[in-house]
């Protein structure tokens, strides 16, 4: 009985040291039907606790051969743009539009097929400091202008420790 118990115990471990990892996670997004509404706002908080603070927030999206849309001349165009607001609990915010290139000028795609799918990691900001303790709130705005967004899976915005 004592050594399972401490089995149980040795698992636990295991299993919180691997799900914590996934505590930098800001906004997690499955999309129905790989579409995201033109007003859809993706929303998640940040507590930032022990400041200053230094780190780069990446964002992770999926995407099919349908991006950025069903509609033929849309399909040479890979951009992804969107707009990124950080709120703190004062009101005070910072706003930037984003345009990253999915395909190549001839309309190829920049990252590899795996699973019918694309993913990439885009660097969305460098060497953000914080040096307040607060809890921030990222806003994440769909900024294509045919409604909906077409063949985008999934999108993961997350921090890591600047290196």
């Amino acid at each position: 009985m004592h050594r399972f118990i401490n089995i149980s115990i040795i698992a636990l471990l295991l299993f919180s040291s691997c799900t914590s990892k996934k505590d930098n996670n800001i906004i997690i997004k499955e999309f129905q039907n790989e579409e995201w509404s033109r007003f859809e706002l993706l929303e998640g908080d940040m507590d930032i606790k022990d400041v200053p603070v230094k780190f780069d927030v990446i964002m992770e999206v999926v995407v099919s051969d349908q991006y950025p849309s069903t509609y033929e001349l849309h399909q040479k165009n890979g951009d992804f743009l969107f707009n990124l607001t950080v709120l703190n609990s004062n009101g005070t915010y910072r706003t930037n539009e984003y345009k990253f290139k999915l395909k190549n000028n001839e309309g190829y795609w920049n990252a590899d097929k795996k699973d019918g799918f694309y993913t990439f990691r885009l660097p969305v900001i460098n060497e953000m400091t914080l040096s307040d303790s607060d809890t921030y709130k990222f806003v994440i705005e769909n900024k294509y202008s045919k409604d909906p967004l077409q063949g985008i899976k999934s999108l993961i915005l997350k921090y890591e420790n600047y290196k």
